[in-house]
């Protein structure tokens, strides 16, 4: 399994290509405020069944982490290590994060420094941005976490993850935290 967090998405024209009837292209807004915050995609991808699913969440501190983790805690049986490649960033690190590594059968396997590359989900993150991020203007998060939600179905059932336990991490309209 592997683990990583995506962003920061904010709120502002992303320029790409999509499939957009003929004519005028839509010129991207020059100007923008900053105002609504950033979120960040925390998702999991589980190599052996090509599946993945993430939850947006408003931050990325050992928090948010823990209420992902149980999340994915609940997906496989308790019994089941789950070998959780990531980055060593300090949050995943938290002593109440390890504590629950600990406590919930979960092995950290750490990347090397400067080497996140390693982890077979940033691939993924790719394809996120070019198929659910790029080439759009939101008007609010809840419009991008929809639109990326959607692209992790579409890609999951286009992939044949439907056996995949991670199905089990559904997506709600709670997961605006």
């Amino acid at each position: 399994m592997c683990f990583d967090e995506m962003g920061p998405l904010e709120l502002r024209p992303y320029s790409g290509e999509g499939w957009y009837p003929k004519g005028r292209p839509k010129r991207l807004r020059a100007t923008y405020t900053r105002m609504k915050g950033t979120e960040q995609l925390l998702a999991f991808y589980d190599v052996h069944s090509d599946c993945l699913v993430g939850q947006v969440r408003k931050r990325k501190t050992h928090k948010d982490l823990l209420a992902v983790f149980t999340r994915l805690r609940t997906c496989y049986p308790r019994e089941r290590t789950i070998y959780l490649v990531m980055d060593n960033l300090i949050t995943h690190r938290h002593h109440l994060v390890r504590e629950f590594y600990a406590s919930n059968n979960i092995e950290p396997v750490w990347t090397p420094t400067y080497s996140s590359w390693l982890n077979a989900i940033e691939a993924q993150f790719s394809a996120i941005r070019r198929f659910a991020i790029n080439g759009a203007d939101e008007p609010s998060h809840q419009h991008r976490r929809r639109r990326i939600q959607r692209y992790l179905t579409w890609r999951n059932r286009d992939h044949k993850a439907n056996s995949c336990p991670l199905n089990k991490f559904r997506y709600n309209k709670l997961d605006t935290h």
